[in-house]
């Protein structure tokens, strides 16, 4: 039996809550959050990682940037697997993340489901086949409510089509960037993000060549596909020796 922490209390901590009684071989200990939770979650709460007096084998983590690095140093202090789907971290979070990595197994991605890690696979693919022949624009759209732009997992597609080009995504985020997608120029990378209504999330990668288009597209229906995922791949995670893992590595794909 794997015994689950939760940190955070917000749209996908709840909805991990709520689809963890669903997936077998999971003791949910209680959430972790700085504030009370308004209603019933249905298991403990700890206002922060100094009262958590419960063994821990896995701790789920979504929450803003700032708590991740909370949850990595006390991961590491205890020996407790971490899978962290928080978006827009900041150095300090994901050094938090690489440290915790010697010491026990992190799984970071800013997108859990198993179709965004295949759409990663591909959008590399068709990176390595195409090279700088082709513009890439990457565009994502998700709820009002979504702060970070481009999307984490806008970035990661990026860094996808940069490995496929044996490059690495440097500086690619700027204002002008962050505008819809310019015809670019030697293989550019441009982004558009749109923030409107209650959408869960889509990511489209555009390979524009000379008198052709390839797209390669995921929408996300619900916004429970992401908090299957974190289960499944925490499942899989508590099994790994320390290490920074992927997505990618889940799912086999690399």
């Amino acid at each position: 039996m794997t015994r689950v922490l939760v940190h955070g209390a917000g749209r996908m901590a709840r909805r991990v809550l709520a689809q963890l009684p669903g997936f077998g071989n999971f003791e949910l200990l209680g959430l972790v959050s700085r504030t009370q939770p308004g209603d019933d979650i249905g298991t403990d709460w700890f206002e922060s990682f100094s009262k958590v007096n419960k063994a821990v084998d896995l701790l789920i983590d979504f929450t803003l940037p700032g708590g991740t690095r909370l949850a990595a140093e006390w991961c590491s202090t205890n020996s407790v697997a971490l899978l962290s789907g928080t978006t827009g971290l900041t150095g300090n979070d994901v050094r938090a993340l690489e440290n915790a990595a010697l010491n026990v197994p992190v799984l970071w991605a800013p997108n859990l489901s198993h179709g965004v890690a295949l759409m990663t696979s591909l959008v590399r693919q068709a990176a390595n086949v195409l090279g700088v022949s082709a513009n890439i624009s990457i565009s994502d759209i998700h709820h009002q409510h979504k702060k970070d732009a481009p999307s984490g997992t806008a970035l990661a597609l990026a860094a996808a089509t940069q490995e496929g080009r044996s490059g690495r995504l440097q500086s690619l985020v700027s204002a002008d960037r962050q505008a819809e997608p310019s015809a670019g120029v030697g293989g550019d990378i441009t982004f558009s993000s749109l923030r409107e209504g209650e959408v869960v999330g889509e990511h489209t990668v555009s390979f524009t060549m000379g008198d052709e288009v390839l797209e390669i597209t995921h929408r996300a229906l619900d916004r429970d596909v992401f908090a299957k995922g974190a289960l499944k791949a925490g499942k899989w995670l508590v099994k790994q020796a320390p290490g920074y893992y992927s997505t990618a590595d889940w799912m086999r794909l690399t």
